[in-house]
């Protein structure tokens, strides 16, 4: 169970409650559930002698009061009552570890290169993970800070595939491209498929592993541990509306941070355009110019091997 214990030598007023929900320090441990839309909510869980208490947090309504301060409305909910209080609080999202954990997939090399300037405005970094043989934009990714992990000889969904198949699909190119200089730690899984015997296979030739999905996930420093996580897709299919998807970035990035230190959103595209699986420039810049103003990091999936 995920909740806050607040230590106290009485139960203290509601006042008092309200007055350490105000406080947003780290003590309080927050989690998120999905609602019926698909948007994260954001909670918490406080324990007094003899009481529990919901907190919800309201980020998709947050009220942006300056540039980086915001109005955020919550609600108290004294467990199997129905006592319930709404108060605001004050939120300025400062640096710190929370960040974004942004993917290309495939072999789209001409335009990730055509963009490199692009992530550098914004200091962005990315991870591609590449599909194929050597190519010189993993160098030049590389030397610009940015990140290259596998993603398969020919793109094949690897479930089901023998263990010889899965040499010559994967391990065998990937030990290729990494005497040819191309550090590889990570791996994405084709069309994000995959099962356990794969990954028990893989774990020993890859530190990180990645699945791919529409659904949206947000993972703590101890889920991302484990060596498997799953990344949610933002291509243009995906989110076929603009405002939806500037909607969505804003509310995920906002909470992503407010969640706290030690939680990463990973994300996923393939292109740079408008073509279906990809992300457009427009859409692209939306995203860092977000993030750069919640003082999200960057992370690159090799950071995560390493350690925060």
């Amino acid at each position: 169970m995920r909740h806050s214990t607040i230590r106290d030598a009485e139960a203290p007023p509601i006042e008092q409650i309200i007055r350490r929900i105000k406080q947003n320090g780290e003590d309080i441990k927050k989690y998120y559930v999905l609602n019926n839309q698909g948007y994260p909510v954001v909670k918490a869980d406080l324990i007094y002698p003899n009481k529990q208490y919901e907190v919800t947090y309201f980020i998709e309504d947050a009220e942006l009061l300056t540039s980086d301060n915001y109005i955020i409305r919550f609600t108290v909910n004294e467990k199997g009552t129905e006592n319930i209080i709404t108060d605001t609080l004050n939120w300025k999202p400062v640096k710190g570890r929370a960040g974004i954990l942004l993917s290309m997939d495939d072999a789209f090399l001409a335009n990730w290169e055509k963009y490199l300037d692009l992530y550098d405005k914004y200091e962005a970094r990315l991870t591609f993970f590449i599909e194929g043989r050597y190519a010189h934009f993993f160098d030049k990714a590389v030397e610009r800070g940015h990140d290259v992990g596998y993603h398969s000889l020919n793109h094949r969904d690897l479930r089901g595939m023998s263990h010889q198949g899965l040499y010559a699909e994967v391990i065998t190119p990937a030990e290729t491209l990494r005497r040819q200089g191309v550090p590889l730690l990570s791996f994405a899984f084709p069309y994000g498929y995959s099962d356990a015997r794969v990954r028990n296979i893989l774990f020993e030739h890859f530190r990180l592993l990645r699945g791919y999905s529409i659904r949206l996930r947000i993972y703590n420093e101890e889920e991302i541990k484990s060596g498997y996580i799953i990344s949610t897709a933002i291509d243009n299919i995906v989110i076929p509306n603009e405002a939806r998807f500037k909607r969505l970035i804003t509310i995920w990035f906002r909470t992503v941070k407010f969640m706290g230190d030690g939680w990463i959103l990973p994300l996923t595209s393939h292109d740079i355009s408008s073509y279906i699986y990809g992300i457009t420039p427009a859409r692209l810049e939306f995203l860092f110019q977000t993030a750069v103003d919640l003082n999200l990091q960057f992370y690159r999936y090799s950071d995560l091997v390493r350690g925060f």
